[in-house]
């Protein structure tokens, strides 16, 4: 999938910005802090773009943080053609090297997926050989960590046809995060909504019990979080960033709520 010539419309509150990538500009709004603050990497789900991460990005500058919302490869503002996240980690690469070069941005980078975002953040951190990142936390947000397991239980068609179209024979397996979960190399937070009837539930607690990471489930969640949610879900992340900034090793634990 990929949208030539087409740019994000403009935000009143956030500046449009073109960060370099390996395919192209991955195009996306960036909201400054003025003075040193951590920074947030938003990725949003498969037939969105970077507007789609306009509510996390907007509290997490609330709560003083710089946030970059940036559309994947293919996708509205950015070059290239969608891969479903294969090319994730090597565009993130590049994308965390910009954030973290730019003016103010200190201690903490955290990078948040939903969906295909969260995919590709989790690749981007465990996948054998990728990019390196200067990312030191990892939020996927109804992730689907297992590509064939997402297929097989999911009863929408439009997802089947789009696993068909895109994955290639070798992506069902190595565009799993769950295939790369023993070489995670970073602190993860996943998330889990229990309505969620796109990615069970089940699925994203399997991957959380391989990967020894932490868990957060909503038991009024849908796939993807209303404003709501992602407020609360902004909230999490902050305090749990905070506490692993204070340990030397982070103790998994589950969060429900």
């Amino acid at each position: 999938m990929t949208i030539p010539g087409l740019t994000l419309p403009p935000l009143p509150d956030a500046a449009l910005v073109s960060v370099p990538g390996p395919a192209g500009g991955l195009g996306g709004y960036f909201w400054r802090q003025r003075g040193d603050a951590p920074a947030a990497l938003l990725l949003h789900g498969w037939g969105q773009d970077a507007s789609a991460m306009v509510h996390p990005a907007r509290q997490l500058h609330a709560a003083g943080w710089h946030a970059l919302s940036l559309s994947q490869r293919g996708w509205l503002g950015s070059a290239g053609c969608d891969d479903y996240g294969l090319s994730g980690p090597e565009d993130l690469g590049a994308a965390s090297d910009w954030l973290s070069a730019q003016p103010e941005v200190k201690g903490p980078l955290v990078l948040l997926g939903f969906s295909m975002g969260g995919l590709s953040a989790l690749l981007s951190v465990s996948m054998p050989g990728a990019r390196p990142t200067r990312v030191t936390h990892v939020i996927a947000v109804s992730a689907p960590t297992d590509l064939r397991a997402v297929y097989d239980a999911s009863t929408l068609r439009i997802l089947k046809r789009c696993y068909d179209a895109v994955l290639t024979p070798e992506q069902w397996r190595e565009g799993s995060p769950i295939t790369h979960v023993a070489g995670l190399r970073r602190p993860a937070l996943v998330v889990i909504g229990t309505h969620d009837h796109i990615c069970a539930p089940e699925i994203g607690r399997q991957y959380a019990q391989a990967a020894d990471s932490h868990l957060l489930e909503y038991t009024d969640m849908a796939h993807e979080p209303d404003e709501t949610q992602w407020a609360a879900i902004v909230r999490e992340l902050v305090a749990w960033v905070q506490r692993t900034e204070h340990a030397n090793t982070p103790r998994p634990s589950s969060f429900p709520v």
